[in-house]
């Protein structure tokens, strides 16, 4: 124990379980003034302080010491000593914090505080004290230097319609911020509040096909160049494949029906993906189904483009020649997806540029809902911020 000195020990049964007491003095009779920085030996004050400290032997520890208070010979005032291992007004060590701030980013409060005999309460504030400085910290270190921002939202209460906005680091795979709901406004002012070296740095925005968040970005960062997630476009147009697969199975004979059951995955699959004997499956379906066997071979030949492609000006005219085929089938289903393209071309195709995915951002939301789950849900923003932030910001 840093600046102490066990003097003595006890071990005292506490109802069913074996307390450990250490009885601990200075080791030096001098302290720093906080007022002036000189040394001090006039001892003003003592009183008994026990705080609560990581456990010994299996058995649960407290400390017993003298808080002490100096006179400052130099500068006449009174000041309390600082200790490098408990903080003011503290009644643990900070070991002991730290250790339940840990339990609680892979645990639930209630599990930590039966684990480490406190109480609920209790738990909830150590985590909320560290994980705010932990946040502080984090903001003042990452902030200046975000290049690409990924923007997604998160639902916490789905009956409710309950969203929240999570703002990433897609570079460094961190969280930056989480805001209390994903409106326009919300998004615009968290960008307006970064410095002018902080919006420069931004030079890619990362979205899903949600035009508020496009919004935001294109008013408040107007030198960032906004990229539409891959993964998006592509959900897209397998929704549009599965939709003329429902439409099949809803008119088809009993004979098609029975074999279009169960193939939803099969269709929207990557083709290098399937088993051999789901890849016979899908040859029967596409052979059967001819409308449904011209929309997955264009699938197929969309998601090529992006795997393959690396150049924006050549993807531009490969997409470009895509469209063309797709309007060329007069197929209702692709007439939505190529409306749905061109709203977002520009967008679609910076991917290109440096390739940019929102991928982490999807790994980082499966992240919140697990967390989510364990908590056994959040009915307090403020709570899932912290604890978000506390388990998915940046750390070095």
């Amino acid at each position: 124990i840093a600046t102490m000195v066990v003097k003595m020990y006890a071990i005292r049964r506490e109802g069913e379980h074996e307390v450990l007491h250490l009885w601990c003095a200075h080791r030096e009779e001098i302290a720093l003034c906080t007022h002036c920085g000189s040394l001090s030996t006039e001892v003003h004050q003592e009183e008994h302080r026990c705080i609560r400290h990581l456990d010994v032997w299996g058995k649960k520890t407290f400390l017993h010491f003298l808080s002490r208070r100096f006179k400052c010979e130099d500068c006449g005032r009174t000041f309390a000593e600082e200790l490098p291992f408990v903080d003011s007004h503290r009644r643990q060590s900070t070991d002991f914090e730290m250790h339940v701030y840990q339990a609680c980013l892979t645990s639930t409060r209630k599990a930590v505080a039966i684990a480490e005999g406190l109480s609920q309460s209790t738990v909830k504030e150590i985590f909320n004290f560290y994980a705010a400085m932990k946040n502080t910290s984090v903001t003042s270190i990452i902030s200046h230097s975000v290049r690409v921002l990924g923007i997604d939202e998160l639902s916490i209460k789905k009956r409710h319609k309950q969203f929240v906005l999570v703002l990433s680091d897609i570079d460094r795979k961190c969280i930056l911020a989480v805001l209390a709901d994903r409106d326009k406004k919300t998004l615009e002012n968290w960008i307006k509040a970064l410095s002018y070296q902080e919006k420069r740095s931004i030079r890619f925005v990362s979205i899903d096909m949600w035009a508020p968040y496009y919004q935001a970005a294109r008013k408040k960062l107007p030198h960032a160049k906004v990229v539409v997630d891959r993964f998006h476009v592509m959900k897209q147009l397998n929704t549009r494949l599965t939709q003329l697969r429902t439409k099949y199975q809803k008119e088809s004979t009993p004979e098609l029906q029975k074999v279009l059951k169960g193939s939803r995955w099969i269709l929207v699959r990557n083709r290098t993906e399937l088993s051999a004997a789901q890849a016979d499956h899908l040859d029967k379906i596409l052979k059967m189904c001819p409308d449904l066997r011209t929309l997955y071979l264009l699938k197929e030949e969309f998601r090529t483009i992006f795997e393959k492609i690396r150049c924006r000006e050549k993807a531009a005219r490969f997409l470009d020649a895509w469209i063309l085929k797709a309007k060329l089938t007069g197929n209702k289903y692709l007439s939505k997806f190529v409306a749905t393209f061109k709203n977002w071309r520009e967008e679609i195709l910076n991917y290109f540029i440096e390739r940019i995915t929102n991928g982490f951002v999807e790994g980082l939301n499966n992240g919140l809902r697990t967390m989510t789950r364990t908590a056994y849900g959040y009915r307090n923003f403020v709570n899932f911020k912290l604890r978000a932030l506390a388990q998915f910001a940046f750390s070095r």
